[in-house]
C-alpha cells in the first residue's frame, strides 16, 4: 500500500509587525537577581534619600538598592508610564501615528504648575506632545496625552496605565494621573498622589527599551518645536559619558527624584533614585553611582 502522505509541517508563527516596538525580551517580567547587591562606598554614604535601585541590563543583577520595594511618591516619574502606555495604544491603532493630533479641550489646560500653555481647541501632534512631556515634563502634555488615548475620558487613561503596571509587575504601584500632580481634595486633607516602589520603576524601565522612540526622547537635550525650544531638565545629558536620560520628578512630598539609564561600551545601568531634598544632590549621587557601578565587577 502507498505510504501515507506526511502531514504538513506546522506554520511558523510570523513576527508581529511592529512599528514602533522592538521584540520584547524573554526575561521581561520576571525578577531581577538580588543575589549579589554591593555596599556603597563612604563617598556616596553621606547622602540622604528615600528609595533607590541600580539594575545591569546585560545580567538584569541587582548592583546595589535602598528601601527599593517600598512604595514613594513619584512625581514625574508617572510620565514614563504615561509615554509607554500611549506607545503601547499607538502600536494597536493603525490608523494613528506620531503626526496624529490631539485636539485641546479645556480641561487640559487648567493643568498647573510647569505646562505648555496650549490654547483650547488648538490641535498639537503627538510627536510634539511627547516632546513636551519628556523634556519640558509640561503637565498639560501629559493630561492632554490621557486625554486622547483614553477617548477623551482620561480616567479610561489611567485605567489603562494601572493595568500597563500589573501586567508588567508592578506590584507596589498606584496612579490617580498622567502627570504625577498630587491631588488636592477638602481642606485640611492629605493630597493624593501616584505611588510606585524604585523596583517597580526598574521593571517599568527594562519596557520602556521596547520603544526605542521612547529612548530617543528621553535622551534628547533639546528639541525645537512650534512653541519654541524646549529643554530636557536631565542635568547628567551631555555631562556623564553614555548617558540615554530618562526623566526627573519633583513634588514636595516625592522630594526630586530621577529615573535614569546609561550605556558605556556596551554596556548598559539603569535604576532610580527618589527623595533627595535637592536637586543637585540627585544628579550629583546618580553620577557617582554610576562611576562605582561600571568599576564594579560581578562574579
Amino acid at each position: 500500500a502507498p505510504a501515507a502522505p506526511a502531514a504538513p509541517a506546522p506554520a511558523v508563527p510570523a513576527r508581529p509587525a511592529y512599528r514602533y516596538k522592538v521584540a520584547v525580551s524573554p526575561a521581561a517580567g520576571r525578577p531581577f537577581d538580588a543575589g549579589k547587591r554591593q555596599e556603597l562606598p563612604a563617598e556616596l554614604g553621606k547622602y540622604h534619600f528615600k528609595s533607590g535601585i541600580l539594575i545591569d541590563a546585560s545580567t538584569r543583577r541587582v548592583l546595589w538598592e535602598k528601601e527599593s520595594r517600598a512604595a514613594v511618591p513619584v512625581a514625574s516619574l508617572t510620565k514614563l508610564l504615561t509615554i509607554y502606555t500611549a506607545f503601547e495604544e499607538l502600536e494597536k491603532r493603525p490608523d494613528l501615528d506620531l503626526k496624529s493630533l490631539a485636539t485641546v479641550s479645556l480641561e487640559t489646560t487648567s493643568a498647573s504648575p510647569v505646562k505648555m500653555n496650549f490654547r483650547p481647541g488648538e490641535k498639537v501632534e503627538l510627536n510634539e506632545l511627547f516632546l513636551c512631556a519628556m523634556l519640558k515634563s509640561a503637565n498639560d502634555a501629559a493630561l492632554l496625552i490621557a486625554e486622547y488615548f483614553g477617548g477623551g475620558r482620561p480616567a479610561a487613561f489611567i485605567a489603562k496605565m494601572n493595568e500597563k503596571a500589573r501586567s508588567i509587575g508592578m506590584t507596589r504601584s498606584h496612579f490617580l494621573n498622567a502627570n504625577g500632580l498630587p491631588i488636592y481634595g477638602r481642606k485640611n486633607a492629605a493630597p493624593r498622589m501616584n505611588t510606585a516602589s524604585a523596583y517597580d520603576f526598574a521593571l517599568l524601565i527594562e519596557r520602556l527599551y521596547e520603544y526605542p522612540m521612547i529612548l530617543r526622547y528621553t535622551a534628547l537635550p533639546q528639541a525645537e518645536t512650534k512653541r519654541g525650544s524646549l529643554r530636557n531638565g536631565n542635568r547628567l545629558l551631555g555631562k556623564v559619558a553614555g548617558m540615554e536620560g530618562l526623566k526627573t520628578g519633583y513634588t514636595q512630598a516625592a522630594g526630586h527624584c530621577l529615573a535614569f539609564s546609561c550605556m558605556r561600551n556596551g554596556r548598559r545601568l539603569y535604576g532610580i533614585v527618589t527623595g533627595f531634598a535637592k536637586r543637585q544632590d540627585c544628579f550629583s549621587f546618580v553620577e557617582k553611582l554610576l562611576e562605582w557601578g561600571y568599576r564594579i565587577e560581578l562574579r
